[in-house]
């Protein structure tokens, strides 16, 4: 018996030991990120859980970080304390790759499989240098906000289809009312525009400007904006001190183009942006996942971020307002059944990327110094677009 209880003695402190080392085993990676109060709780207690249910040697201690974001990651990368992987904005991917602070995700196996499964437009915003630092963890774009009960003075019945017959709706029932509107020149304001009437920003890489923004499709597209304009049809509301759009849907226009974040009426519907020559065009928003250099554990943290672009993660933060990324999830029954998430990802699909560059910010000045000529000044298109190319083609060099 004496034998009996010793042996029972030594098993129970080698299943201790064993249990001990397995939890020493298990590796600890940090996710830090700006989720609001509605999306926080799913994280902590849905999303963590599966993944560490389904990812036993691994453990994520979730930061909800407030305040400048980008500044605190900045001053981060210079002491060395990072996270491992970290929800960030798209316009700054670029310029934490520059400054060596995040890894490029190509390598990683598994990889490409992940791009085939997200949307062209919210992976575009990760490319910087030919390499992607990142991947889309969740997205948001404009679509078009409708006044129902202006288009039925248009003679629409709904959304108009293409933007030529809105045109000369307003033209001709309308003329000089100033049917649709933008806050101002910024990019988030006037590229939809500009790729909806065929411009071009840059080529597919992102690293040069001149014979793109310059080319015979962007000028024809800027003079169709500003036709618009002169036509009374389209107003900008910094240069003519109009009424903002989300004061003027309600009253006098009958459309302007907008995120997700509208609080929609049963008179102010979200609808596709009406085609140009056939097709659509959208801007893209929202933020990317990334790893950082500094991590020991970026083969952990690889595992994690392939599960945060997973449809049963991506799906369940869709329930409290977060857009998905994958392909897979525009047909998925929870987006096809809700009018404003089926719009939006639909939308998505001619959705295109700002320029992913460290100098955006600069970028964006650019651009909105070209507008302003344009619009204000009566500079020529051409030649103002020529010269704005060639800068940016610096900023774009650096």
């Amino acid at each position: 018996m004496k034998r009996f209880f010793a042996l029972l003695a030594t098993l129970a402190l080698l299943t201790g030991a064993c249990a001990s080392a397995g939890a020493e085993a298990a590796t600890t990676i940090t996710f830090w990120h700006t989720y609001g109060d509605a999306e926080t709780p799913v994280l902590d207690t849905v999303i963590i859980p599966m993944f560490e249910a389904a990812n036993p040697d691994i453990k994520v201690e979730a930061v909800r970080q407030s305040g400048d974001f980008n500044q605190m990651l900045v001053a981060a990368l210079g002491t060395g304390v990072v996270p491992d992987v970290a929800r960030v904005d798209i316009t700054k991917t670029s310029a934490y790759a520059k400054l060596g602070g995040i890894v490029p995700m190509d390598g990683f196996d598994g990889f490409a499989a992940l791009t085939d499964a997200v949307l062209s437009g919210p992976l575009s915003t990760n490319l910087w240098n030919g390499q992607y630092y990142g991947l889309p963890l969740n997205t948001n774009c404009k679509a078009a906000v409708v006044n129902l009960e202006q288009m039925k003075a248009l003679g629409f019945d709904g959304a108009p289809a293409t933007m030529e017959d809105f045109i000369a709706a307003c033209k001709e029932k309308a003329p000089g009312e100033y049917k649709l509107n933008v806050s101002g020149f910024g990019d988030w304001d006037m590229y939809t525009y500009f790729w909806l009437f065929g411009g071009v920003l840059t080529d597919e890489g992102f690293t040069k400007a001149s014979g793109y923004l310059d080319s015979a499709q962007s000028v024809a597209s800027i003079t169709a904006i500003k036709q618009m304009h002169d036509d009374g049809v389209f107003t900008i509301r910094d240069l003519d001190g109009t009424a903002d759009a989300w004061d003027g849907i309600n009253s006098q226009y009958a459309m302007f183009f907008e995120g997700p974040w509208y609080p929609f009426s049963d008179t102010v519907v979200p609808a596709l942006i009406p085609t140009v020559n056939g097709k659509s065009a959208s801007v893209v928003g929202g933020e990317n996942i990334v790893i950082f250099s500094g991590s020991t554990k970026q083969d952990a943290a690889f595992r994690f971020v392939q599960f945060m672009l997973t449809a049963e993660v991506q799906l369940k933060l869709l329930e409290v307002g977060v857009i998905p990324t994958l392909k897979a999830c525009v047909e998925s029954d929870a987006v096809k059944s809700n009018p404003k998430w089926s719009v939006y990802m639909q939308q998505l699909g001619s959705a295109q990327s700002r320029i992913p560059t460290p100098q955006a910010s600069t970028v964006e000045q650019l651009w909105t110094d070209a507008m302003t000529m344009i619009f204000v000044e009566g500079a020529d298109v051409q030649q103002t677009l020529t010269a704005t190319a060639a800068q940016i083609d610096t900023e774009l060099a650096k």
